[in-house]
């Protein structure tokens, strides 16, 4: 796996130093590594002094993490890959404070370090309907990189003049939303996606609103105040998962595709 960038120097290399935390356990039978993760500039004001470098300590998959992936309770919440980056990862850091992009990308690379880069699975060709098999060299996959953004952005609202205090999208959203979905559940999905974002909301004269009617704020948030938001987090959303291109080995037909995430994912 790559990032297609300069700024990431060798993606995954052995960790050497006997001072790292390691997992409590009587047997260890893998070796440490380091990830540099695409967004690694986000995370400058958390503790972990990798993390604020952008580094991530990873261990391959043992058996117990192969059993998170099965957890019905995980499948269920959502929070399955969560507790697998949880599990594997070594740094004093909750995943959930990940954005999307770099979940995808150490997932990539957990699978890369525990079962190796030659990933098998089966096509099915839209012109001619075979199905055949394609193996793919996943060093050969190219992530990019994001540079001088910030987890946190202060945003002025064109026409209410207010001024939001929000994050970029991250992993304990989802968790986020469903405690407190009852409480406001007479909004909709995008109200609920802002307020949990958000860590502080100013009037036009500077006085804070109070976080119990950051629902009703953004309910009756202007259209172009809304788009306001929207452009400050585009190259968040501009990130693209990788795809490959496939050529049907009957017709010849070109399939453009992105990397099957299902259950053989994380299987040898």
């Amino acid at each position: 796996i790559k990032l297609s960038n300069s700024v990431s120097k060798d993606v995954v290399n052995k960790i050497n130093n006997d001072n790292l935390k390691k997992k409590k356990s009587k047997f260890c039978f893998t070796e440490e590594h380091e990830v540099q993760i695409p967004c690694g500039c986000l995370y400058s004001n958390f503790e972990d002094e990798d993390i604020k470098r952008g580094i991530v300590r990873l261990q391959p998959m043992s058996l117990a993490d192969e059993e998170i992936l099965a957890n019905q309770a995980y499948i269920k919440n959502g929070t399955t890959f969560i507790k697998l980056l949880n599990s594997c990862m070594l740094n004093d850091f909750d995943a959930r404070n990940f954005v999307p992009y770099d979940l995808f990308y150490l997932l990539y690379t957990l699978r890369q370090i525990t079962y190796g880069s030659d990933y098998k699975f089966k096509i099915t060709c839209g012109n001619c309907s075979k199905e055949f098999e394609y193996e793919l060299n996943m060093d050969e996959i190219e992530f990019q990189t994001l540079e001088n953004e910030t987890l946190v952005k202060t945003i002025k609202l064109p026409v209410s003049k207010y001024t939001v205090v929000m994050r970029a999208v991250t992993l304990g959203d989802e968790e986020a939303k469903n405690k407190i979905s009852k409480k406001y559940s007479d909004f909709g999905e995008a109200v609920l996606n802002f307020v949990v974002r958000t860590e502080e909301i100013t009037d036009n004269k500077g006085d804070p609103v109070n976080p119990d009617d950051y629902a009703d704020f953004y309910s009756a948030l202007p259209g172009k105040d809304r788009a306001e938001i929207s452009k400050a987090f585009k190259k968040f959303d501009e990130l693209e998962i990788p795809k490959v291109n496939v050529v049907c080995e009957k017709c010849g037909e070109e399939i453009e595709m992105e990397i099957p995430f299902n259950k053989e994912f994380f299987r040898y």
